[in-house]
């Protein structure tokens, strides 16, 4: 073999340029094996903590700006014969431990009735009150909305909304810290209105293309709002799923009709990857006349090209669940109710759906599980799940997190 010392310039320079083109191979082999290895995946748990002093079911659950989670109102076993209480409690995820919180300005009753959202600065809102919340007012508990102001510590009535809707509703915070209310009703309203923190005042906006209920409303990364799916009421052949979707822009204040889903789907959950694309899982379609099915069917809407794709479906078909998006870029399926005979009790799988690879996984098993458990991500990266009912209706106090 000749050295390269003893090779002329030219076969000097070829010799070199294969090494170099040898070696550019390797570190781009090296480099494609090590982006289609995502590396060891983590492996979760769940832990049983101590019981709540206060069961409740039919609560709403959100996270604070320091980290802890407040649950709130539902039926408790404070009050077991009300289905709306007004009493909070607050997680401190340093004692693992719940404490009383301040009292609601009105009562609250679950996503039906009462949707949390946050707000700028750690305030939040709770859009409709509980269902006997209008009473002593005189006034439709869906038209109600409440502000907790975390300077305070308190919460306090904030404006009422223009347009009275039944329930399902969706709420959605803007990017410049408005919220939009969308749709809801048993007559499938298609009326929208924001809510301005500056002023508290609602202002009526656009009709939703789509009168809907039951549907999931996502803020994309550039502004605009997803709406997607829900309930359209019911024709002779029974009860419609849309598989409409339109976009809400904030800039003009309007809908427009986008890609359809693949599936119909109401009561659904949708989660915004960490690569701004949305995940729907799970709900309700229908089934024949007057009949509805539990869906496992997962899409994703891509917002670069406005376009629903299947994914792997989850392992267990559920409605009511949560959908969280974890600290790892993975989505945690928890709760919720599935189809056939286990219809009315919850669901103690959970699952991760990796959009890398477009799958559901198994994770730890919830046990006990109950219907209507919430699940609230804390600011260290762990998930609380707490609540919901027992077989015979009655409000649980276990807790869990999801670590």
């Amino acid at each position: 073999m000749r050295t390269k010392e003893a090779m002329n310039p030219t076969e000097r320079r070829r010799h070199d340029r294969i090494l170099w083109l040898g070696l550019l191979a390797l570190l781009l082999a090296t480099a494609c094996s090590s982006s289609a290895d995502p590396g060891p995946v983590r492996t979760y748990g769940i832990r049983r903590l101590a019981d709540s002093p206060v069961a409740r079911t039919g609560h709403v659950a959100i996270a604070l700006a320091d980290g802890s989670a407040l649950v709130m109102g539902g039926n408790s076993s404070e009050a077991i014969n009300t289905p709306d209480s007004s009493s909070t409690h607050r997680f401190d995820p340093t004692t693992e431990a719940f404490i009383a919180g301040p009292m609601l300005a009105l009562s609250a009753l679950d996503r039906e009735f009462t949707v949390p959202v946050l707000l700028p600065a750690g305030a939040f809102l709770l859009v409709g009150g509980g269902i006997n919340s209008g009473t002593a007012l005189g006034t439709h508990p869906a038209a109600l909305s409440q502000r907790f102001d975390p300077v305070r510590a308190e919460f306090v009535r904030s404006g009422d909304l223009k347009r009275v809707r039944s329930g399902d509703a969706a709420a959605t915070v803007l990017a410049d810290g408005r919220v939009l209310a969308t749709g809801g009703g048993s007559a499938d309203a298609p009326f929208s209105e924001t809510y301005d923190p500056a002023t508290e005042q609602w202002t009526t906006g656009e009709n939703l293309i789509v009168g809907r209920r039951g549907h999931t409303a996502t803020l994309l990364a550039d502004g605009r709002v997803l709406v997607a799916g829900g309930f359209v009421c019911c024709t002779g052949n029974g009860q419609v799923f849309t598989d409409t979707a339109e976009i809400y822009d904030p800039t003009t204040g309007r809908f427009q009709l986008t890609d359809r889903l693949a599936q119909g789907r109401g009561f659904h959950r949708a989660t915004r990857l960490a690569d701004g694309r949305v995940l729907l899982s799970g709900g309700f379609a229908a089934a024949g006349a007057a009949d509805v099915t539990a869906l496992a069917a997962s899409e994703i809407f891509d917002p670069v090209s406005e376009k629903f794709s299947s994914v792997g479906g989850l392992e267990i078909p559920r409605v009511g669940h949560s959908a969280l998006l974890l600290p790892d870029g993975r989505v945690l399926a928890v709760g919720g109710t599935s189809g056939g005979a286990q219809a009315g009790s919850g669901v103690s799988a959970t699952e991760l759906f990796d959009a890398r690879t477009g799958k559901w996984t198994a994770g730890p098993l919830l046990d006990p599980a109950w219907v209507g458990v919430t699940a609230t991500l804390l600011g260290n990266g762990k998930v609380l799940l707490f609540g919901g009912e027992d077989a015979q209706g009655f409000p649980r106090p276990e807790a869990f997190l999801f670590e």
